[in-house]
């Protein structure tokens, strides 16, 4: 019994070092080897080999796939951040649905932003400015600023069936899958986590200014005489006032990063096949049709287009491009590393003896197995604090018990996977959610933590449980 528990105790020991120290803000480019060396030491492993085999693997693997993804990604936001685009297009909103739907208004400029493909840290400060001065219109309590940014941009855009956001790409290229996987699923709990989530907030809102609750003026708040679209230009681009892009101009970026990512390969297909067939073999026309129907359903492709028509629509709102894609290129390596430090120490966990029976244990639930893969990734994304970072660890381990053993299909496996991450993730110790309350908004856990839970934990949760649902009532829609 005891020869058991102890390579148990190893493999959990190890999990629970790297979910305290990561909770207690330690930096996971540290705490992540140094909790798999304690692994490796307490397995019994020889400990350099590991981590310069097993653990290095595991990280350099994750780099090698996903490394151009998290570079565009992030160059795409800074190029938008920088020119004022996402300042331009939050303002327009704000706007539009004024300070009589303040709430409403943060939410969708949040959701709008994150959809065409502009990284969180990104849309929190640059619609940040334009929160308060619509909370600030209404008089309401600023403290809820922080949910209506996080559910805005972490949950139902974020794991959307077509969305560019990467929670939704990493799946791609372990299941053979694309960024459309499990749509018919995905459209109907992006709904209800909307309505949930929207109604929630309004409901919470109204309740805490019944309660005498008002919005609080604070040293350095933007001027209330500034028009919309000026007040959200003043979160951090580096475009000048007179170069700020139009409306539309902002605009065309991100909806050529949704149109490449969802309609380009099927297009190309398409087009390739119909000159195929009227073109002689060897001709330059046959040739183009050859290379069109090999446009693979890749993200990098999409997002390099959205950065491509980015520099171009708005080259005169960038003051320094060069210095922009740098200081970008910087931002996304920095981020793939942290994830691949996750994924290299998941790499030595399965290297354990007690691995191979917590598989066992895990495929034997007398659950459906699609339910099982939401149970494993929401604990592993809430021992990793991170999205991403969780499914980096858990679709190595997840895709040869239930792809490749259980034949789960890959769509329905990809859209679980990636609607499951976006529940558990979002505790008081995750990254985005710290960096949110505290430095973007000037708020605390105590007071804005409360209602990013329910809007960011419970509600994706039900979204979850809706795809779930929808698969097991309609079979067919596993292959969609």
């Amino acid at each position: 019994m005891g020869g058991d528990l102890y390579p148990l105790a190893i493999l959990i020991g190890g999990l629970a070092l790297l979910m305290v120290w990561v909770i207690r803000g330690r930096s996971v480019y540290v705490a992540a080897p140094l909790a798999a060396l304690v692994v490796l030491i307490g397995s019994g492993s020889d400990p350099l080999a590991g981590m310069t085999g097993t653990y290095m693997g595991g990280f350099a693997e994750y780099m090698r796939r996903f490394l151009p993804v998290f570079l565009l990604g992030a160059t795409f936001g800074k190029l938008m951040e920088d020119s004022g685009g996402a300042a331009t297009l939050a303002g327009q909103i704000g706007q539009r649905l004024g300070t009589q739907r303040a709430c409403l208004a943060v939410v969708i400029a949040s959701a709008f932003l994150t959809y065409g493909g502009v990284l969180l840290f990104v849309v929190g400060f640059s619609v940040y400015p334009l929160a308060v001065r619509l909370f600030r219109g209404g008089n309401l309590p600023r403290r809820f600023i922080p949910a209506t940014i996080a559910f805005g941009t972490i949950t139902f855009t974020m794991t959307a069936a077509g969305s560019p956001a990467i929670q939704n790409l990493i799946p791609i290229p372990f299941l053979g899958t694309d960024a459309r996987a499990g749509w018919s699923a995905s459209l109907p709990a992006a709904v209800v986590m909307f309505v949930l989530g929207q109604g929630y907030l309004d409901w919470s809102i109204r309740r805490a200014v019944a309660a005498g609750e008002r919005f609080e003026p604070r040293v350095g708040d933007v001027d209330e005489a500034v028009p919309a679209v000026s007040v959200a230009h003043q979160a951090g681009a580096n475009g000048s006032p007179s170069a700020r892009p139009g409306s539309i101009a902002a605009c065309v970026p991100l909806m050529v990063t949704i149109l490449a990512l969802n309609l380009l390969p099927r297009l190309t297909r398409g087009l390739g096949e119909m000159w195929l067939a009227r073109s002689a073999e060897g001709s330059w026309l046959h040739r183009v049709a050859t290379l069109l129907g090999s446009v693979p359903e890749d993200a990098t492709l999409a997002i390099f287009l959205g950065v491509v028509t980015a520099l171009v629509v708005l080259r005169r709102s960038l003051r320094d491009p060069w210095g922009s894609c740098g200081a970008a290129f910087t931002t996304g390596l920095l981020a793939c590393a942290a994830t691949s430090s996750v994924v290299g120490f998941g790499a030595v966990l399965q290297t354990t003896a007690a691995f191979p029976k917590v598989v066992a244990w895990v495929t034997r639930l007398p659950v459906e197995p699609l339910v099982g893969v939401a149970l494993a990734m929401g604990v592993i994304v809430a021992i990793a604090g991170s999205a991403s970072a969780g499914q980096g660890l858990a679709l190595p381990i997840l895709k040869p018990i239930y792809l490749e053993a259980l034949g789960v299909p890959p769509r329905a496996l990809h859209r679980v996977i990636s609607l499951a991450s976006g529940t558990f993730d979002s505790l008081p110790s995750n990254g985005y959610i710290v960096i949110l309350i505290r430095n973007i908004c000037g708020e605390t856990h105590r007071g804005a933590y409360g209602p990013i839970f329910v809007t960011t934990v419970l509600v994706p949760v039900v979204g979850t449980a809706v795809a779930l649902v929808l698969f097991h009532v309609f079979p067919a829609w596993t292959a969609h």
